[in-house]
């Protein structure tokens, strides 16, 4: 299935929002549900790697809020924010480690 430029910055939109794929379906209108969904799980695929980027944008604007507050001194937002961290850690440990070892 070929993905225009238009559809490609749809699927960041629903990305940030963190649709699932039975909402992305229905707010992009997707024709060919079983192809799309065989795209959306391929993870060198460019719709699941649009997607994970709006995900990711996501993840910044709420954790660069985050630290702006604790920063200010609010302490709940500091441990959401540290809490965030500690998931992104968990999250993505391998890459945290190949990242100490260079």
């Amino acid at each position: 299935m070929k993905y225009t430029e238009e559809f490609l910055k749809k699927m960041i939109q629903v990305g940030t929002l963190g649709y699932p794929l039975s909402k992305v379906v229905n707010v992009l209108e997707v024709d060919d549900f079983e192809v799309f969904k065989k795209d959306f799980y391929d993870e060198n695929h460019t719709i699941n790697l649009y997607y994970n980027k709006g995900l990711d944008k996501a993840d910044l604007l709420i954790d660069s809020k985050l630290f702006d507050l604790a920063k200010s001194g609010d302490l709940k937002a500091l441990e959401k924010y540290e809490r965030r961290k500690i998931e992104y850690q968990e999250r993505y440990q391998d890459e945290f480690k190949k990242r100490k070892r260079k």
